[in-house]
């Protein structure tokens, strides 16, 4: 499978954007990467469940907000995910990206 060059954008309001072009936005975080089709799906997947994990339209709605257990929780989870992420884009980085995530000291 041929392997295509992209740039994750890991913003935490916009972080299902992949997109093949580089965008110089000193606002965006992005990291590149090189990935088959199947990969970037994936990627792409991840990216979107953990945006959503923490817009779940569920919680708005309940007073789990209130209770420190669910709040921990939550925050533990969503933490899970964005280290999968950062391992997944660490796996797909170039050697550029993958200093660049060494550098964050994350336990990947």
């Amino acid at each position: 499978m041929e392997r295509q060059t992209y740039y994750v954008n890991v913003n935490p309001t916009s972080m299902e954007d992949i997109s093949p072009t580089k965008v110089d936005d000193g606002e965006l975080i992005e990291y590149e990467i090189e990935a088959t089709e199947a990969e970037y799906k994936d990627l792409q997947n991840l990216l979107l469940e953990v945006q959503a994990h923490d817009m779940e339209l569920g919680d708005l709605f309940t007073f789990k907000h209130y209770n420190d257990k669910e709040i921990d929780r939550d925050r533990n989870e969503f933490q899970r995910g964005l280290e999968d992420v950062y391992r997944m884009i660490y796996k797909l980085g170039t050697p550029e990206t993958k200093r660049q995530i060494e550098s964050l000291g994350l336990n990947l």
